[in-house]
């Protein structure tokens, strides 16, 4: 996603483009894909004497036929609500931890299976090269299962982090006093075979207006 803009200021990783209005200066950085949205990062400076109140809920994003397109008669998208973002993070979460689950109980079924299987010939053939290869067996599937586990809980503890992180900074509705500044992030749905979006902002009587070009790129294996 690369804004049709004068090149704006960068920090922490991110370009930030500013317009302003009447006192109002905002800013919008784009922070990359989140799953099947889009994240933004959107800065308010509010320079005048008044109180600015903030719904997320009123932000939303066209799709436009060419980056000079003054408007567009595309349906608008709304910004993701804050809560289904949320509720994405747990979705995740319950996900790992269900797989977690099966394969520690695969894991235990599938080396119990190798004893088994080879205890019993050793029953039969009084070989005790059977209890050796039981145990090889054994000790070789629980490793497997062991290192599964593992990356599995890394990507539960990213995952835990990620969530606690969004959870501070997600824009929420809020009141903005004068001379203050305001950010967080917003989540908006993808929308992949468009290749220019107007992202929008109203602030009161103000609407904010930021073109983007999500520029596709092929990639070789």
């Amino acid at each position: 996603m690369v804004p049709e803009a004068p090149e704006g200021r960068f920090a922490n990783g991110r370009e930030y483009i500013p317009l302003e209005s009447d006192q109002i200066t905002v800013e919008l950085g784009y922070d990359g894909l989140q799953g099947a949205y889009l994240v933004f990062d959107f800065v308010v400076h509010n320079n005048t004497d008044d109180t600015l109140l903030l719904r997320p809920g009123d932000f939303y994003f066209v799709t436009l036929d060419s980056a000079d397109a003054e408007a567009s008669p595309h349906t608008p998208w709304m910004a993701v609500h804050p809560d289904k973002v949320m509720m994405e993070y747990d979705r995740e979460l319950e996900e790992k931890e269900e797989a977690k689950k099966i394969n520690s109980v695969f894991g235990i079924i599938e080396a119990g299976v190798h004893v088994l299987y080879n205890t019993s010939g050793f029953i039969a053939t009084k070989d005790p090269g059977f209890i050796a290869d039981a145990v090889l067996q054994a000790v070789g599937t629980a490793d497997h299962y062991v290192t599964q586990d593992r990356m599995i809980q890394s990507a539960l503890d990213g995952i835990s982090e990620e969530k606690a992180v969004v959870a501070e900074e997600l824009f929420r509705t809020c009141e903005v006093p004068p001379g203050m500044v305001m950010s967080g992030f917003v989540f908006f749905p993808g929308h992949e075979h468009s290749a220019y979006y107007m992202f929008c902002f109203p602030l009161q009587d103000r609407l904010f207006q930021f073109v983007y070009n999500q520029r596709k790129e092929l990639v070789y294996y």
